[in-house]
């Protein structure tokens, strides 16, 4: 590497950094400004380009954001969370999907479950443009076969068959969403599943992956559930207060849970997605000061779920006043 090329790395990296800087004070404008100047340098410098997108879709510039997100996507030489991650290599010789009609594409997970529910609404509209089959996680199989399209938890080993390949989140790129043109509707529905109960039944779910992350003490600590039943929403171990989740991982049983529920409270998880994507009428959410893009406009996602967030870091008093407010009983 050139001493030229190897200046401009370090001068990109120190427009990241303080990019970074801005976006932690939610100063998104700020942050693309030392991102965009980061790329100047560095054009293909991975973290410009990723940050870059979560600042702008954070700002709801969706069209330029899921284009961005893309791109930087591919800069990292992503192998996935999803059932794709051993056979990336040879799924990425198929042609990226354009969403031109009539050709067999081969649609996959890569990210997280709640990615995939968040993206399930455009399977309908994917489906009219196209053959599908859907490589998915099995977590979310039974859950896919709902919306009528073919399903697989692995990458076929014949791929001669498809004209072309596209990952489920990048669905938003091709389809050129908006936050003007989102499918809002619900687009999932439960099972029924009668649950015996004495109390106002309230479904939780306490630890994300990426965001937020309470043990369950700590979560029922600030939450004021005891005129509530309390039903898991997430696998894992539980207390006497709070009866667990099947141990199968399988979200159309927490889809059948949901519809029984009275309220949910959950943090930044799955099954947050599902009850959005579900239109259940009392979703809570609770967030961070430093939230997932999404949730800056989660009601052009998700209509029904009512937030609650942080007004500084590392401070719950609150979020959790006021959602333990909102479930108070009317008089």
């Amino acid at each position: 590497m050139s001493n030229l090329m190897l200046g401009g790395a370090v001068v990109a990296a120190q427009y990241v950094n303080s990019g970074v800087e801005h976006f932690k004070r939610n100063e998104f404008s700020s942050a693309i400004n030392m991102f965009d100047a980061a790329i100047q340098y560095s054009p293909d410098d991975p973290y410009a380009h990723w940050n870059r997108a979560t600042a702008l879709l954070s700002l709801g510039d969706y069209e330029r954001g899921f284009k961005e997100h893309s791109w930087a996507w591919r800069l990292f030489h992503w192998r996935g969370f999803g059932p794709v991650k051993d056979d990336i290599d040879r799924l990425v010789e198929l042609p990226l999907w354009r969403g031109d009609s009539e050709v067999n594409l081969l649609l996959y997970h890569e990210m997280g479950f709640g990615d995939a529910i968040m993206a399930f609404r455009y399977l309908p509209e994917l489906k009219r443009r196209a053959d599908i089959t859907l490589v998915i996680d099995p977590c979310l199989e039974r859950m896919a076969k709902r919306f009528g399209v073919e399903t697989v938890t692995k990458v076929p080993e014949d791929l001669t068959s498809f004209d072309a390949r596209l990952s489920l989140f990048d669905v938003m790129r091709v389809l050129e969403q908006t936050i003007e043109t989102i499918p809002a509707a619900p687009y999932i529905s439960g099972g029924v599943w009668e649950i015996v109960h004495n109390k106002p039944r309230v479904g939780i779910a306490w630890s994300g992956r990426t965001q937020t992350a309470f043990s369950l003490f700590d979560f029922l600590d600030r939450f004021n559930h005891d005129r509530f039943e309390l039903y898991a929403l997430q696998p894992g171990a539980t207390t006497s207060e709070v009866v667990a989740l099947p141990s199968s991982c399988d979200f159309a049983d927490v889809a059948d849970r949901i519809t029984q529920m009275d309220h949910l409270v959950c943090v930044d998880t799955a099954a947050i997605h599902l009850a959005g994507a579900m239109g259940h009428p009392s979703a809570h959410l609770v967030l961070p000061y430093l939230m997932d893009w999404r949730w800056w406009h989660a009601r052009a996602w998700y209509p029904t779920i009512r937030t609650y967030r942080q007004p500084q870091p590392y401070d719950w008093t609150l979020p959790f006043a006021q959602l333990n407010e909102a479930l108070q009983p009317k008089e």
